[in-house]
């Protein structure tokens, strides 16, 4: 029986089958002429393009993700870990092939290509790059794209491709899913040029696929056994409490009898069946605190909830459970909301008194400030200390959602909307918030034609799901935050001035680091002491001279740069104090330069100026020794002034 994912199944036949599949293509494309004898899963990929208004003709996928968002997601990606020293070894193994190993994100981006460099130069032509996305909505019918949306293994080859940019190709593709929640985590991917296409490469990309796996099931199990020997702990120290243990997916790893009963659960596996708990779930999805408490109306419980970490990294969450014998009254108890926001400055204190003053009202907030600054750490403080603090608060990245899913991801859509969508429908962010707060972040990057629906919430208090008519009533406080300035985006006509006037109620302006003075010696001891607990140091302090150095540095990244950099010295220093040596190169680097320069900028422009001396201004070996394309070295290069 002849198998369906693979397009060429012996190397005789290469010549006819192009012949016949531009034939095919052609007719398709230019006459509309549905093709014969066709592998039906193509075909399928094929008609969703032409649904979807993807040009056949185009030479190129679209570049998505900057270099500083590729490199973010390589360092915070459990993925790239596992999956690059595998990678590697396959490169090795394949070497001379002239077929390029790639692994993708599970939205089609490429996040790693390596192979000769002779290939890799004419992938560039189709934009086949680190950063590059190749689903289908994209770059039409391929390898990468086609095994996301049909969920199986699959090779393309030459005018199987929709797009004219990827006819001499070929390309077999096979997802990475998560053995125990079957989540899609990404594709690994191998492409040649289609005169050496080889029907054994869908199998080598699907064994390559299984070994990820397999080391994702053995990381899985290793955890799962480390929680479980954190909950027997828990367990003996607090005996008969009510106890919980859920691993980073939310999945019950134990259960203590006492917490079962209180619930009224048999199974712990039907915990999250309970309508009721869907606020600690909102919680805990949205959690950036070691730890935290979730009130439950209905069964009249407060659930403490303790983070879990291994190696650093957060693994899970241990729920402990208490009884309340009075239904708490609405308005919450004074609490000081604001202690996580360190500094004793008068414009931090400014903010922090208007914040105050707002917080138990419904009005909504504007909150701007440069990146870092910590915007959703006072959108959260205002809900914690609103009436509505014992409901969901839900942070939204408004630039981070792709614009086209922006409008279902906040307002819902139903049933049968969208082809491949949930058969049920979909609930939206402000139906989810309900009675509580959602926090718009980035509100300057949401798309002109949706704001007027975002102005519906604020005038009407009702949303519409995407295909539907009937409005929905939402009770819902909405905080928005941008680093942008907003009035000279309405001057621009990319927001509106209606939707701006109706946010801009109360503005709470924070401001930079660099402005708030010593504050950032006292944000300085608060993260010696904050990472020193988490990583197991006996750190205490810093050195008058690295207090002096971190009073003056102009912090371009604001708290979240200084965050970095004190847990960068906390891990690396060998006593008691830091030292100016402990902090990270760049920071002491961008002391003597330039200060209208980033310091990553200035330490990656410094690496390109040594490169470019020692290889006497060979780009393809610059690239081939910064493992990056010689697209990407171009942009960099022009963006230094060095070209």
């Amino acid at each position: 029986m002849t198998n369906p994912y693979i397009a060429i199944h012996s190397i005789s036949s290469i010549h006819e089958a192009l012949q016949k599949l531009e034939e095919v293509w052609n007719r398709f494309v230019f006459e509309k002429r549905e093709p014969p004898d066709m592998r039906m899963n193509v075909y399928q990929s094929w008609k969703r393009c032409q649904t979807k208004g993807v040009n056949p003709l185009q030479k190129q996928a679209s570049i998505v993700m900057t270099d500083d968002e590729l490199v973010d997601w390589v360092n915070q990606s459990h993925l790239s870990q596992v999956s690059l020293p595998i990678l590697q070894d396959l490169a090795r193994q394949i070497e001379g092939t002239h077929y390029l190993i790639t692994l993708c994100d599970n939205k089609g981006r490429i996040i790693h290509v390596q192979g000769e460099q002779r290939i890799l130069q004419k992938a560039e032509r189709m934009n086949f790059v680190p950063g590059s996305d190749w689903s289908e909505e994209s770059a039409g019918t391929n390898a990468i794209g086609t095994c996301i949306a049909a969920k199986q293994p699959i090779q393309i080859f030459a005018y199987e491709h929709f797009c004219e940019g990827a006819h001499p190709w070929i390309c077999s593709a096979a997802p990475v899913q998560d053995p125990l929640t079957g989540q899609l985590l990404g594709v690994i991917d191998l492409t040649g040029p289609c005169d050496l296409a080889q029907p054994h490469s869908l199998g080598t990309a699907v064994m390559t696929a299984k070994t990820i796996e397999q080391q994702f099931r053995e990381a899985a199990l290793e955890t799962r056994h480390y929680l479980k020997a954190c909950f027997l702990q828990a367990e003996e120290k607090r005996k008969h409490a009510p106890m919980i243990m859920l691993d980073e997916a939310l999945q019950v790893v134990a259960a203590t009898s006492s917490a079962l009963s209180l619930l009224q659960l048999e199974d712990r596996r039907a915990f999250w069946a309970r309508s009721d708990l869907s606020p600690l779930k909102s919680a805990l999805l949205t959690l950036n605190d070691p730890q935290a408490d979730v009130y439950l109306p209905a069964p009249q419980l407060t659930i403490s909830i303790e983070n879990v970490y291994k190696d650093r990294k957060r693994v899970g969450f241990l729920l402990h459970f208490h009884k309340s014998t009075h239904h708490r009254p609405s308005i919450p108890v004074p609490a000081n909301h604001w202690a996580d926001i360190i500094g004793e400055s008068s414009v931090l204190n400014n903010v922090v008194l208007k914040s105050q003053i707002v917080a138990p009202t419904n009005v909504p907030v504007l909150i701007t400030g440069e990146s870092g600054t910590g915007k959703e750490r006072f959108a959260r403080a205002i809900h914690l200390a609103s009436p509505r603090h014992r409901a969901p608060f839900l942070a939204i990245n408004c630039g981070a959602i792709p614009k086209e899913l922006i409008a279902s991801e906040l307002f819902g859509y139903e049933t049968g909307t969208f082809t491949g969508g949930n058969p049920k429908g979909k609930t939206g962010k402000f139906e989810e918030a309900n009675g509580g707060t959602i926090f718009l972040d980035e509100i300057g990057e949401m798309p002109l034609d949706l704001q007027v629906f975002l102005l519906r919430v604020l005038q009407e208090k009702e949303i519409v799901r995407l295909g539907s008519s009937k409005p929905v009533s939402v009770d819902v406080r909405i905080i928005a935050a941008t680093n942008q300035n907003l009035e000279q985006l309405v001057k621009d006509g990319k927001f509106r001035s209606d939707l701006y006037y109706r946010l801009n109620v109360v503005q709470l302006a924070l401001p930079p680091l660099r402005e708030r003075g010593d504050d950032v010696l006292l944000l300085c001891s608060h993260l010696i002491r904050t990472f020193a607990q988490k990583h197991g140091k006996r750190v205490t302090a810093a050195d008058d001279e690295v207090l002096a150095f971190l009073r003056s540095y102009h912090w371009p990244g604001n708290i979240r740069e200084l965050e970095n950099a004190i847990e960068h010295a906390v891990l690396f220093t060998a006593g008691e104090r830091i030292h100016l040596s402990d902090l990270p190169g760049y920071l002491l680097l961008a002391n003597r330069a330039n200060p209208s320069t980033s310091p990553l900028e200035q330490e990656e422009k410094r690496l390109l100026a040594q490169l470019f001396r020692e290889t006497n201004g060979n780009l393809s070996e610059i690239a081939r020794r910064c493992n990056i394309a010689r697209t990407t070295l171009y942009r960099k290069l022009k963006k230094y002034n060095m070209l």
